[in-house]
């Protein structure tokens, strides 16, 4: 007999899976609450009543605020790195990939992720236990640069050197985010681009 639509029945979740739901939502619900709230401003109420989460609910996953945005500014990074990687397998070789990639740092640093991960950043320059928290998070993204850049074609200075003058230009275009939608001088920003793609194809012997 075929089941009829009263009779068919959703596989139950398990346990892990709604874990790992829950958790899911509490990130993207801080991420957005840093977006529009910023740092001193995404409570634990904000974020759950964001999430549809209650708070023991919350801190059975997490076990303080701190941790929590910990938590989302790692994810901040990772979603950063799944992109970057996305371009990289999209573009060709050569003056393109770049070019691609020079356009794709001066995108991510102006993305609302990046804006909440600013706001984590900034707040953490005086806050100890935040700035231990996410160290990590930090640590991981470095990481993950310096094994993008010995993906690349090979330097003659070698893979760490390239991987520091992407970090590099990553923290220049997020040094311009910060300003550009005050004041766009627009010779300047295409000088900028330009500068960096020149740099990095020089590096790649492009």
């Amino acid at each position: 007999m075929t089941p009829t639509a009263s009779t068919r029945t959703t596989p139950r979740r398990t346990q892990a899976e709604r874990k790992q739901q829950t958790i899911a939502k509490l990130l993207d619900a801080t991420i957005h609450c840093l977006i529009e709230h910023g740092y001193r401003d995404t409570s634990i109420g904000r974020i759950c009543d964001h999430a549809g989460v209650s708070h023991g609910g919350l801190f059975r996953h997490f076990s303080s605020r701190t941790a929590l945005i910990a938590a989302a500014t790692e994810e901040i990074g990772q979603r950063h790195l799944n992109e970057l990687r996305r371009v990289l397998d999209a573009a060709p070789e050569g003056q393109e990939l770049i070019e691609r990639l020079v356009d794709s740092f001066r995108d991510a640093t102006r993305s609302p992720l990046t804006a909440a991960w600013r706001e984590v950043l900034l707040a953490a320059r005086t806050n100890e236990e935040l700035r231990i928290a996410v160290k990590p998070a930090l640590q991981h993204f470095e990481s993950a640069i310096m094994e993008v850049a010995a993906g690349l074609p090979p330097t003659p200075e070698g893979p760490r050197a390239l991987g520091t003058l992407l970090l590099s230009l990553l923290h220049m275009f997020d040094s311009e985010s910060t300003s550009w939608t005050i004041l766009q001088t627009e010779d300047v920003l295409q000088l900028r681009h330009d500068w960096a793609v020149k740099l990095l194809r020089d590096a790649l012997g492009g």
